[in-house]
């Protein structure tokens, strides 16, 4: 039964990468949307990331930074990544970094997944603890869909909370914003 589930799931995939999948379209078509947290402290996290290192909130201190949750298999969240990509790079040197938090995806495989896609930022597998501590920022408590995008700014509050694919210029746009707050004292 897992081989039937592994091979539907890689057609899927397949579909709604090549653009023929209706439910593919469908959900990517679904406006992103955004929840009203602004001002809120931004939830603590330790992520132990893919390459065997522990990254936490405290060490994000003083920091801009976007978690976001993401999935190898979500046809938005695959469209995402390059923009995400170039602008890690170009950020990077104000203090800016992406986290990713990937939902539900394949320990085994992730790793060259994100290797193709030249993802250089800290990516960790998610956890219940992780899915708790962002979830409470979501109706009913839950992460319920992906892509899911958190902006924190350098003094450690929520700017935005983002459900749905974000184009590159969207993502620009959220770092400019959180790369020009104020660090907290």
């Amino acid at each position: 039964m897992r081989f039937v589930n592994h091979i539907f799931a890689a057609a899927l995939l397949t579909l709604g990468l090549s653009g023929t999948a209706p439910a593919a379209k469908a959900f990517a078509a679904i406006p992103p949307q955004s929840a009203a947290v602004t001002g809120q402290s931004a939830p603590a996290f330790r992520l132990k990331t893919l390459d065997g290192k522990e990254l936490t909130s405290a060490q994000l201190s003083g920091r801009p930074y976007i978690v976001n949750f993401f999935a190898s298999w979500c046809p938005p969240c695959r469209q995402e990544l390059p923009g995400m990509v170039e602008l890690q790079k170009k950020y990077a040197n104000q203090g800016f970094t992406f986290v990713g938090i990937a939902f539900r995806d394949r320990p085994a495989t992730l790793p060259d997944f994100l290797w193709e896609m030249g993802v250089e930022y800290p990516v960790g597998l998610t956890t219940p603890e992780l899915e708790d501590a962002f979830g409470k920022f979501q109706p009913g408590g839950k992460i319920r869909a992906i892509p899911l995008t958190f902006v924190v700014g350098r003094d450690g509050k929520l700017l935005n909370v983002i459900s749905g694919g974000l184009t590159k210029e969207d993502f620009e746009s959220l770092i400019l914003k959180a790369v020009a707050t104020k660090a907290s004292h």
